[in-house]
């Protein structure tokens, strides 16, 4: 048997709080895993029953050029113009105009763009404009009638 100096012997419990806080810190950030939901392959074709929600995990997705984000697309009721959060801890896009179950995680390039010209309040834009903006930051239309849509972005 072996004897642990009094200093290391004090440091073990700090070390034990410390693994169960990092432990505890590791856990939060797992992504939640569907028992039922099974994705195959690159294009991240996955096999969902419309009453259930869509559960992505990052280690899931693999980007290649040619699967581009299409906007607006329509998932689970909502039309969304831009990449969302919905259902997923990080951004993703679908890559059908109706999510069918192919999706990407967003890259920078995939965010949605500016629509120039654009409708804003019945006048058209053909840059970013200030105008409507509390605090005056630029802003642009993701659409070509933010009156209609009311989707937009920051520039």
């Amino acid at each position: 048997m072996f004897s642990v100096p009094a200093r290391q012997a004090a440091m073990a419990p700090r070390l034990g709080i410390f693994l169960i806080w990092a432990g505890a810190c590791i856990f939060l950030q797992l992504d939640h895993v569907d028992g039922d939901l099974q994705t195959t392959g690159a294009d991240h074709s996955t096999t969902v029953n419309p009453d259930q929600q869509l559960i992505m995990t990052k280690h899931s997705a693999t980007v290649t050029p040619e699967n581009k984000c299409v906007f607006p697309f329509n998932y689970r009721g909502y039309r969304y113009y831009d990449c969302t959060r919905t259902d997923s801890f990080y951004r993703w896009c679908s890559l059908t105009g109706t999510y069918s179950g192919s999706w990407k995680y967003c890259a920078a390039t995939d965010y949605a763009k500016c629509v120039f010209p654009f409708v804003y309040r019945g006048q058209t834009y053909d840059r970013c404009t200030t105008d409507g903006s509390l605090f005056r930051i630029s802003w642009c239309s993701v659409t070509p009638n933010y009156d209609h849509h009311g989707a937009w972005k920051y520039c």
